[in-house]
């Protein structure tokens, strides 16, 4: 988890709280299908209140995150709520206070939420900030921990992810290396860091690297080159 982590979660919610007050909140979000700006707002607002409530009790147990029928000022205003109760909470605690997640195998704690809400709130601030074309970059240290963070809680143990052969990501300035190859157990995969000489390579920088995976680019899009024959499609984020 980089450094100074709730810190970077507030100013990130800071930036959407400022897209959704002057920008367009009904600006579609093309890479999100029918997705309006309002609609990123909306759902990050609920993720936030599931976290805090998560946090909070200490317990998985209990409703889902909900996304908000509000819009406008009343939207803005909840959203805005919503993420000082989750910054002024985690601030509060230990990071390595125990705490349960829905990742098998990862380090239950509370830090383990500060990191998810960290890369989850950058990358919805990128959405809304997409609908205007003025996206703000992702430091390179933090896109790389959310290249990482995304390989283990969503291809290492979600079992929706499939390859037929290994393959390795791999960033640039700063360098990082992550080797994925098909698991024992069907429809998983096995995450280790550093790289291999017989796989299949995708590179390229952090950002571009960390949004493709997200679906947000296209591997054209992003810049990233490809060595050797590589179908990375199933870990791509729908």
């Amino acid at each position: 988890m980089i450094g100074d982590a709730v810190n970077v979660i507030e100013t990130e919610a800071g930036r959407m709280s400022e897209l959704a007050r002057s920008g367009d909140l009904a600006a579609p979000i093309d890479h999100l299908g029918r997705w309006k700006a309002r609609d990123v707002v909306a759902h990050l607002g609920g993720v936030h209140r599931w976290a805090t409530r998560i946090v909070t009790e200490r317990s998985m147990k209990g409703p889902g995150f909900t996304k908000s029928k509000l819009d406008g000022d009343e939207l803005c205003e909840w959203f805005d709520v919503g993420a000082a109760a989750l910054v002024q909470l985690l601030r509060s605690l230990d990071p390595d206070a125990p705490c349960p997640n829905f990742n098998p195998g990862s380090e239950n704690t509370v830090g383990w939420w500060i990191r998810r809400q960290l890369h989850e709130t950058c990358i919805h601030r990128w959405d809304v900030e997409s609908a205007s074309d003025q996206c703000t970059k992702i430091d390179a240290k933090q896109a790389v921990d959310g290249i990482d963070e995304f390989l283990d809680t969503f291809v290492r143990t979600r079992g929706k992810h499939t390859l037929d052969a290994s393959l390795v990501l791999e960033t640039t300035r700063p360098k990082q290396a992550w080797t994925l190859t098909p698991a024992a157990k069907p429809g998983r995969i096995d995450v280790r860091s550093g790289g291999s000489g017989d796989a299949a390579v995708i590179a390229g920088k952090p950002e571009p690297l960390l949004l493709a995976l997200w679906g947000r680019k296209t591997i054209g899009d992003a810049g990233l080159s490809i060595t050797g024959t590589a179908d990375w499609s199933t870990l791509l984020k729908t």
